[in-house]
């Protein structure tokens, strides 16, 4: 990324051409933007680039043909973000696909639409000075884009990636936080990935899927003849990741018989497989994730406390999405990425509308609902960008995130001169009205509520009430 700014603070665009009459022709539809243009010949435009400091280049060729990769090669060893367009008098497909999968930001063909032209050129240079912009700042102040495979630069991501890296170095046991689609396992992955232990397993067990019988089994093997069908020796996970790390994702689904067996663990990092008396020592990490209020689970008696606490050395503490919103756009390029490699689709960027409804909606599902979201644009639709109609149906309402009003608490239910409701009271009239003005969508009650939408869920299964 280029940072040498130009003498004003006019943008620069920068036309080669294989004629001069081409160019000139060009030029004139294009005299309605406030910017400054520069003409050149495709021989002598790299040595332009270092001069004028362009934020677009445009390149008119009669023959797309005749673009061969060290052209492009030029302009993308000068600044590899900065948009290219082409304009030719060509319209076979096979080319166009060739220069975009080249890094081609746009193509047009003869006739121009000069108003279209000039939307593309204008939406091409402010992407590039939000990229120049986020380079600056990243390199001021010292940001990391991406953590192994996490991705983000808003306050709290750059926390939780310092955190990762300082507890990565350790041995200690964490235990991460967060609602469902938030990237826990990613965390967890990140944390064995940058630690000494990364050269050895990592092994990952779902509480809440496997019975508890099989948990135990899974988790600490057993010997043979422990139980009908068991002909032979199991080693289970904690055996087979000696050195390494284990996640034990939903770990507050465990059952509490089992609860105490990973707490003896967790003190002793010692057990016997089921149906042996042999005491076997390891040398494992143990790393915890829980969509739950592991606190409040205490405190009702669903979860030990004392497993709580050898739990909770480090705790690290996932944000939802709609807390992050400034994370969406580097989230969704990531993803058009990813898929459109995936699917050989020729996907580049987002329509501006597109982008202002992804950012604008709340994301209840988090960050799998934004990739699942992505990747079905991309896979079923062909273009070169997302268009706003590309995307789920609830994003092409005019605003997703419009708050509701409740109704008043009825007279019968508000408290008397000096009195007070009991807390539950006031949190089941509150979910029951979010629920009655969003005409019984959870996912819609839950943004009004300001609560993820699981624990929304959780809640109206606690109070019996009928969604």
């Amino acid at each position: 990324m280029r940072t040498t700014l130009t003498k004003n603070n006019n943008s620069v665009l920068i036309i080669a051409a294989e004629n001069k009459a081409l160019a000139s022709s060009l030029r004139k539809s294009l005299s309605g933007l406030k910017m400054d243009i520069r003409s050149t010949s495709l021989e002598s435009m790299s040595n332009k680039l270092p001069v004028e400091s362009p934020e677009c280049v445009m390149l008119l060729v009669e023959d797309p043909k005749k673009l061969d990769g060290s052209i492009l090669e030029g302009i993308k060893q000068y600044d590899d973000n900065l948009p290219v367009i082409v304009v030719s008098h060509s319209k076979e497909v096979p080319e166009v696909v060739r220069l975009m999968k080249m890094g081609v930001y746009e193509y047009f063909h003869f006739p121009i639409d000069g108003a279209r032209l000039q939307m593309s050129i204008a939406n091409a240079m402010r992407l590039y000075k939000l990229t120049k912009r986020v380079f600056l700042l990243e390199n001021q102040l010292g940001l990391t884009t991406k953590l192994d495979e996490m991705i983000g630069t808003s306050p709290s991501i750059q926390s939780m990636f310092q955190t990762i890296q300082n507890v990565a170095k350790t041995n200690s046991t964490v235990l991460i936080l967060g609602e469902s689609g938030t990237g826990k396992e990613l965390v967890a992955k990140a944390t064995h990935r940058l630690s000494p232990r990364s050269g050895r397993r990592f092994i990952d067990i779902n509480c809440g899927a496997i019975p508890r019988e099989l948990l135990e089994n899974e988790l600490f093997g057993h010997e043979r003849g422990a139980y009908t069908g068991a002909d032979r020796r199991y080693i289970g996970c904690c055996e087979r990741a000696d050195g390494g790390t284990i996640f034990l994702d939903e770990i507050s689904e465990m059952d509490p018989s089992l609860q105490v067996k990973l707490l003896r663990f967790l003190q002793e990092r010692q057990f016997m497989r089921v149906g042996g008396n042999e005491s076997i020592k390891v040398d494992v990490r143990i790393i915890a994730a829980t969509n739950r209020d592991l606190a409040q689970a205490v405190s009702q008696n669903k979860f030990r406390e004392d497993l709580y606490y050898r739990l909770n050395v480090v705790a690290i503490q996932l944000p939802p999405l709609r807390e992050r919103k400034e994370d969406i756009p580097l989230l969704a390029k990531h993803f058009l990425e990813k898929y459109s490699h995936k699917n050989e689709k020729i996907f580049l960027d987002f329509m501006p509308d597109a982008m202002e409804a992804l950012v604008a909606y709340d994301w209840p599902g988090n960050i799998r609902e934004l990739e699942n979201a992505i990747e079905r644009a991309v896979v079923l639709h062909n273009d070169t960008k997302i268009k706003r109609q590309y995307l789920p149906q609830i994003l092409q309402q005019p605003s997703t995130t419009a708050p509701v009003t409740a109704p008043p608490m009825p007279a019968t239910e508000k408290p008397e001169q000096g009195k007070v409701l009991p807390l539950t009271l006031v949190e089941r009239y509150a979910i029951e009205a979010a629920l009655k003005a969003c005409t019984g969508n959870v996912a819609q009650a839950a943004r009004c509520l300001k609560i993820g939408q699981a624990t929304l869920y959780r809640k109206i299964k606690q109070y019996g009430i009928r969604a």
